[in-house]
This record gives structure tokens, C-alpha cells and sequence, in this order.
């Protein structure tokens, strides 16, 4: 009888465990559906150099224009991100062409990545063409630093560099890494703000 009543305990308490990583998987599966949301849309860090020009002895960020929209790059990950960065007052000024890749990693939540193009110009303009994006393989992109861990905190996302993969080199900038909300994206030191 004993033998029974210690199976019994023993199912139910891996049956409540099975619960409970279900339960977070969902809650990290609904964070990134929030966090790909958030992400995709018009930007530009217009407040952030209007705040810097008005700093005495202080040199101002450029204005940039950020565009970010979900593409389908079956070979880099089911949540692919298309980021173009240009000029704000050109926009025929291209700055850079990037790919943001997100995935859920079970001992550590949200992972996002970023890519760099090796031949960037043949993408420029993606967000006009996005199909073109099925074509891209591993070797036309190169991983562009380290992975970002996000995780929600309040009412924005926070994502910082795992220390147990990636070095952080001394004297770098404190803080974290990068910070979204609904209506804004700081990364890389430039503050971006949803445009209108």
C-alpha cells in the first residue's frame, strides 16, 4: 500500500512539475509575440539629438530613420526581423541593412540575435520586396555581437548579454543592452521613439 500511495505522490508531483513548464512556456511564448510586436514599425531618434543639440560641448547622435518588419527567413528562425536604417531627412541614404532573429530557449528565456549582411546593398530596400528574403543561407549574414537575453520587466522588455557567453569588454557602457516598450527602442546608444 505503501509502494501505491508513493507512485501516486510521485506522478502527481511530476505531472505538477510537466504543468509548470508548460505554464512558462506559454508565458514566454505570449512575451515574444508582445516583444515582435512592439519591435516592427517606423522609428526615429529625432527627441534624442534635438535633447543632444541643445548640450553645450556635447557632439549629437545623426538623425536616423529606423524601419523594422517581419520577413521569412526559414534558414535563420520562425521570428525573423528586417531592420533598415537611413538617413532621416534622405532616405535614399542607406546606413545599414540588418536581420533580428528571436527564439525561445527553454533555460533561458526570449534569445534574439542580430545579423549583419555580408553583401548589404543586394538587400537594401527589402521592405519594399520582402519575399526576397526566403533566399537568404547562413553565409550571406554574419552574427553582429552577442546574443541579447529579453525578458519583460514592467512595461518594456530589456534585453542584456549572457556573461557566460559573450564578453563584455571592461569599461563599456553600463546598463543594459538594449529597452523596448510600445513605443520606443533604445539600442546601440541611439534612442528611438515610434514615429507617427
Amino acid at each position: 500500500m505503501g509502494e501505491r500511495r508513493s507512485l501516486a505522490l510521485l506522478i502527481a508531483t511530476l505531472l505538477l512539475v510537466a504543468g509548470g513548464c508548460a505554464d512558462q512556456t506559454k508565458l514566454r511564448e505570449a512575451e515574444l509575440t508582445d516583444l515582435l510586436a512592439w519591435f516592427q514599425g517606423s522609428y526615429d531618434n529625432r527627441g534624442q539629438v534635438d535633447t543632444e543639440s541643445r548640450q553645450p560641448g556635447h557632439a549629437a547622435h545623426e538623425r536616423i530613420a529606423l524601419l523594422i518588419i517581419p520577413v521569412y527567413v526559414p534558414r535563420l528562425g520562425k521570428h525573423v526581423l528586417y531592420a533598415q536604417e537611413s538617413a532621416a531627412d534622405d532616405p535614399r541614404r542607406v546606413m545599414s541593412e540588418r536581420l533580428f532573429s528571436f527564439d525561445i530557449d527553454k533555460d533561458r528565456g526570449i534569445v534574439g540575435l542580430v545579423f549583419d549582411f555580408v553583401e548589404p546593398r543586394r538587400w537594401r530596400d527589402g521592405q519594399n520586396n520582402p519575399e526576397i528574403f526566403t533566399s537568404v543561407v547562413t553565409q550571406d549574414v554574419s552574427p553582429s555581437g552577442c546574443e541579447l537575453l529579453w525578458h519583460r520587466a514592467g512595461e518594456q522588455f530589456v534585453g542584456n548579454v549572457d556573461p557566460k557567453r559573450c564578453r563584455v569588454p571592461a569599461g563599456g557602457p553600463g546598463g543594459n543592452a538594449a529597452e523596448l516598450g510600445p513605443d520606443y527602442l533604445n539600442i546601440a546608444g541611439f534612442q528611438f521613439r515610434r514615429s507617427r
